[in-house]
C-alpha cells in the first residue's frame, strides 16, 4: 500500500511539472541542475542537453534568441562537491530595432552558429537527515563564439549564480530555487562587410527562479533524465540526460 502511494506521488509531482513546461514557451540558459549532480567521490557523468531562448530581454530594448546543443562530462571531487564543463553548439540571433540597415527592414541580426563551453561547480551545502531536503548552492560560466570574416560577429559571456533545495520521491527528486545571472555580449553588426555597429548587450534583469526535477531509471538508477524550468526575464526550459558511472 506504501509503494503505491509513493508511485501515485512520483506522477503526480513529474505531471504536474510537464504541465507548467508545456504552458510556458521554451528559453535558454544553462540548467542550474538539482543536487542529483553532485556525484559521490570518484563517479562520474556524461550526458546530452539542449534548450532554447526564443526571447531573452537585454538591456537597450533587445531580445535574443538562443538554440544551443553539447555534450557534457561531470566528475565528484568528493562527495559533497562536483565540477562539471560542456562543449557545443549555439545559435544566436539579436533582435534590436536600433540598428538601421539600408538592404533589409528586419531587426534581427543574426550571428550564426557559434562553439558554446560551459564550466561548472557545484556543491551540497546542508543535508536534513530526518526531513531528507537537500540544499545545494553552484556557480557556472557559459561562453559562446565564433569568428564570422565579413559577417555579423558577437561573443556571449554567461556567469550564473545560483542555489536550490530539493527532496526525493522514489525515483524522482523534485527542487526549486532562485538564481542571480550576469550577461555580457560584446557584438559587431555588419552589412555587406560595411560595420555598422559595435558594443555589447547586458542582462536587463539577472534574479529569476527556477524548479525541476530528475527522474533515475535503469536497472541500477544510473541514468538521470532531467527537466527545469525557471523564469527569468521570460519563461525558460532545459532537458538533458545522463549516465552515472
Amino acid at each position: 500500500m506504501h509503494r503505491r502511494s509513493r508511485g501515485g506521488r512520483e506522477r503526480l509531482v513529474f505531471a504536474i511539472l510537464l504541465l507548467a513546461l508545456g504552458q510556458a514557451p521554451p528559453l535558454y540558459a544553462e540548467a542550474v541542475g538539482s543536487p542529483a549532480s553532485i556525484l559521490k567521490k570518484g563517479k562520474w557523468a556524461m550526458g546530452l542537453g539542449t534548450g532554447v531562448i526564443p526571447k531573452r530581454n537585454l538591456k537597450g530594448n533587445a531580445d535574443a534568441l538562443v538554440y544551443q546543443f553539447g555534450h557534457f562530462r561531470g566528475y565528484g571531487l568528493t562527495d559533497w562537491l562536483s565540477v562539471y564543463g560542456k562543449i557545443g553548439l549555439a545559435y544566436i540571433a539579436v533582435d534590436d530595432p536600433s540598428i538601421v540597415k539600408t538592404g533589409s527592414p528586419s531587426a534581427t541580426n543574426r550571428f550564426g552558429f557559434n562553439v558554446l563551453s560551459s564550466v561548472q561547480v557545484k556543491g551540497k551545502l546542508f543535508e536534513h537527515e530526518r526531513t531528507g531536503l537537500e540544499w545545494d548552492g553552484s556557480v557556472q560560466y557559459v561562453d559562446m563564439r565564433k569568428r564570422h570574416k565579413g559577417g555579423n560577429e558577437g561573443r556571449w559571456h554567461q556567469y550564473q549564480f545560483a542555489t536550490s533545495v530539493a527532496k526525493s520521491l522514489g525515483s524522482l527528486k523534485p527542487y526549486a530555487g532562485v538564481q542571480y545571472s550576469l550577461v555580457d555580449f560584446t557584438y559587431r553588426v555588419r552589412e555587406n562587410g560595411t560595420l555598422l555597429r559595435q558594443d555589447k548587450y547586458e542582462e536587463d534583469s539577472p534574479v529569476g527562479c527556477f524548479f525541476g526535477t530528475d527522474w533515475y531509471f535503469g536497472r541500477s538508477e544510473d541514468v538521470i533524465l532531467n527537466i527545469e524550468t525557471s523564469y527569468l526575464d521570460g519563461a525558460e526550459v532545459n532537458v538533458s540526460i545522463a549516465y552515472t558511472f
